[in-house]
């Protein structure tokens, strides 16, 4: 399990949610944080456009609507 905190323990990594792209991508982060036996915490990004999930174990990095990586997932990426 992940070290103890004041905050809300990471709840188990789960499959991420996928809905179709709607073109008008806003990826940011959530409050929610996910805990992987290999990966450890991992922070949770949702698109505003459609509600997608994402996290770094994932094989794929989103993009907003400009076709830009935002900041918040590039550094999350290569954590």
């Amino acid at each position: 399990m992940p070290p103890d905190s004041a905050a809300e323990p990471p709840t188990t990594a789960r499959p991420c949610a996928s809905w179709p792209c709607q073109s008008i991508c806003l990826w940011r982060q959530t409050d929610e944080q996910w805990y992987d036996e290999r990966a450890g915490e991992l922070a949770v990004f949702s698109c505003g456009g459609c509600g997608s999930e994402w996290v770094r174990t994932e094989p794929w990095t989103p993009v907003d609507a400009t076709g830009q990586v935002p900041a918040a997932v590039a550094a999350e990426r290569f954590r």
